[in-house]
């Protein structure tokens, strides 16, 4: 009968590597940033979607959410033309990227 007989320095390097992936995975999750002037706002249930552009012209959607910033107590009303940096966790569908924003600087 085979059993896994993997000894204890094995066992031992086994595990450091999969601390080091996981640590390389944890660290990497720094929140996204965006600095853009606002083109557009659309108003929604409970905040609202603003379009900004950058100075490449690339356009990111930075969904703005009382319940999202809610802990934080960073919710902001921004309006067009106002440049701001956006801060958060980001979606892409095709070529539209949205941020999920949780910390606004003006």
């Amino acid at each position: 009968m085979f059993m896994f007989n993997i000894s204890k320095a094995m066992r031992f390097s086994l595990t450091v590597m999969l601390l080091c992936v996981l640590g390389a995975c944890a660290s990497s999750s720094d929140a996204f940033s965006a600095k853009g002037t606002v083109q557009s706002i659309e108003r929604g249930k409970d905040g609202y979607t603003a379009v900004l552009a950058n100075q490449k012209g690339q356009r990111f959607n930075a969904v703005i959410s009382r319940v999202n910033m809610a802990a934080t107590k960073a919710y902001q009303e921004l309006a067009v033309g106002e440049k701001v940096t956006v801060y958060g966790d980001t979606t892409r569908y095709g070529e539209v990227i949205s941020i999920k924003v949780s910390q606004i600087k003006k």
